[in-house]
């Protein structure tokens, strides 16, 4: 049974707080080829490596995860690292394997409402690798700028990405018309 939700906005989805009970479900939706294909580290991952992330992770006071369901449908996951202080956060989020179509804006949509409601952060900022040009996109229409690039050692050597951040204010200016727009189609374009 899910947790109260930290957020939940009528129409679009709830974002739960992630629990032990967790775990597993989400390293096999890290393990899932199409996840995979837009994370710096691409090698299967296994379950001592998972374990050691998920404890690191958790017992991070400054980082939290969450699923994002709507109408019980589980969307995917998604991560915010907000340092003490109202300035800013980072994120990031993956759809579970089968997620519906327009998970992604979905579960966008309802990060950036949690780190600029109740978080109260004034800047969030994310990386995506340079060819995912598709989420690169998807960040852009929803106002999010893009800062810079980066080279990113992996495990499987240099990776190249694009830095992005949307403020406060950007967001508050296209807030409602996407809001609706996801609400009504799930889209927003």
């Amino acid at each position: 049974m899910r947790s109260e939700p930290e957020i939940m906005i009528e129409g679009i989805g709830a974002l739960h707080r992630v629990d032990d009970e967790d775990q597993e479900r989400i390293l096999a939706w890290r393990n899932a080829p199409e996840v995979r294909a837009a994370m710096y580290t691409r090698h299967e991952i296994s379950e001592t490596e998972h374990a050691a992330w998920w404890t690191r992770f958790m017992s991070d006071p400054a980082r939290q995860m969450f699923i994002a369901v709507q109408s019980g449908a589980e969307l995917g996951v998604v991560g915010v690292e907000a340092p003490a202080g109202p300035q800013s956060a980072s994120w990031w989020f993956y759809a579970a394997p089968g997620a519906p179509r327009g998970a992604g804006r979905r579960m966008e949509v309802l990060a950036l409402e949690l780190v600029f409601g109740p978080m109260a952060r004034e800047t969030l900022a994310c990386e995506v690798r340079q060819e995912n040009v598709r989420v690169i996109t998807l960040h852009e229409s929803f106002g999010f700028e893009k800062t810079g690039e980066i080279m990113r050692d992996t495990p499987e050597g240099p990776v190249k990405a694009v830095q992005l951040a949307l403020t406060l204010e950007r967001w508050a200016a296209r807030r409602a018309g996407l809001l609706a727009e996801i609400a009504q189609t799930g889209d927003a374009s």
